[in-house]
């Protein structure tokens, strides 16, 4: 099977010397390699002769049962198109597994690592069937990286990737206020579930408190730990006191599909219905110039379609990795990118209104064409004299780098020295 031994030097230079140590010492040397490894972390990071601005990360697996070979899944690094990129080969005569890439400095990403059992179906000579995570039977964390127990799993971090101390901080101070969930029914007879949290600001909120709505409710609130992320980005004075309000979309991804693709009636459920009667039981609400919004993926997409569709109920749009595919009528990703026309949020900024409302547009640079997409957003937007920014961070499709990209942009809202303040 493709990739299951390697006698070829490997790229790594401490994988290189491990090979003379083993050589010359046997398993001896092996078992201090594996010492090291819990010890100092994984995955390995090394320089790289004559590109300063690239490292060579090497994620090595210890072969625990028979396989037929190894593939690591790397967030838009060796998913999809460059899966092949992720099988890992054997050091020779050892236990370990290990694949090698060179990446460029600032990348974050999740990875996870898939052992195949021998005549597994999900191999073929190629590399894995599928370059999703989905499918494959055997998925694992790695064990010697000291994310693989937080709420993103095993982490690739390199130099200049942008801080997710709030979301990692293990002695991050415990949400002081109420946090709970209700059932809303909107006026059409759908119903929603929903999550909020409301701090004990007493009177420090200063200015008044502010309200973040975030899509994909169920996993920031038990997944990701919004409520501890945004009480320690206020406990270290990066943000105001905030309350924080997540509406669930659910595991069904055609019952996602059809409320965050930039759905008519949710939008206006949201802003007509939910959010008045929400913020009418919220403590010192200090108004909607101080109400963010944010979503990803799809819900970037309705974040988007808001900002466009009703600009007045929200001060800040932070929309992340939007699905610039999308079109209305579609219930699932096209296999093929479009024929070159424009996108539909592109022809929904060309003829919207401008609105008094703050945009932030944040992509990963390994998002293919949605970062062409976006780019094209921004400038027609910028141009017709929206207040929109862009940032290009460097990772994918990834819950950690939009976890950074929330804080960054809540902290940027309101570290504008022009910030609203009623």
């Amino acid at each position: 099977m493709a990739n299951a031994t390697a006698a070829a030097e490997p790229e790594s230079p401490r994988l290189t010397r491990l090979l003379g140590e083993v050589h010359a010492r046997g398993r001896e040397a092996l078992d201090l390699f594996w010492r090291e490894l819990a010890q100092e972390g994984a995955p390995l990071v090394e320089p790289v002769p004559g590109a300063p601005q690239e490292r060579l990360v090497t994620v090595v697996w210890r072969e625990d049962r028979p396989v037929a070979g190894v593939y690591l899944l790397a967030n838009r690094v060796t998913d999809k198109h460059r899966a092949r990129r992720g099988m890992m080969r054997r050091l020779d005569g050892t236990d370990v597994w290990y694949v090698s890439l060179r990446l460029p400095l600032g990348l974050r990403c999740g990875y996870r690592i898939h052992p195949f059992g021998p005549d597994d179906p999900h191999l073929t000579p190629d590399g894995p069937r599928s370059g999703s995570s989905r499918g494959l039977p055997d998925d694992r964390m790695d064990p010697f990286n000291r994310h693989a127990d937080g709420p993103f799993g095993s982490l690739i971090e390199l130099d200049g990737a942008p801080s997710l101390t709030e979301w990692t901080e293990a002695a991050a101070p415990s949400p002081a206020g109420r946090t709970d969930a209700f059932d809303f029914t909107a006026a059409d007879g759908t119903g929603y579930r929903v999550r909020r949290f409301v701090p004990d600001t007493g009177p420090s909120a200063g200015a008044g408190l502010g309200l973040l709505v975030v899509f994909d409710g169920e996993q920031w609130f038990d997944r990701y730990g919004i409520t501890g992320a945004v009480t320690s980005a206020v406990a270290a004075g990066r943000i105001p006191p905030l309350a924080v309000l997540g509406i669930e979309a659910g595991a069904d991804p055609a019952a996602r599909m059809r409320q965050l693709g930039a759905s008519t009636p949710f939008i206006d459920m949201l802003t007509d219905e939910l959010l008045p009667a929400v913020t009418a039981e919220l403590p010192g609400w200090a108004g909607p110039r101080r109400t963010v919004l944010c979503g990803q993926s799809l819900g970037g997409l309705t974040a988007l379609a808001t900002a466009l569709r009703r600009p007045a109920a929200f001060g800040t749009v932070l929309a992340h990795s939007a699905s610039t595919w999308w079109r209305p009528g579609m219930t699932g990703r096209p296999q093929a990118a479009a024929d070159g026309s424009e996108t539909w949020l592109y022809e929904q900024a060309s003829a919207a209104p401008v609105g008094d409302v703050r945009v932030r547009v944040d992509v990963g640079c390994n998002e293919g064409t949605m970062v062409d997409d976006l780019h094209r957003l921004h400038k027609l937007m910028e141009a017709r004299g929206f207040d929109i920014s862009l940032n290009v961070y460097t990772g994918g499709h990834d819950h950690s780098c939009w976890a950074a990209a929330l804080i960054d942009g809540l902290a940027d809202t309101f570290a504008r020295k022009d910030a609203p303040v009623r």
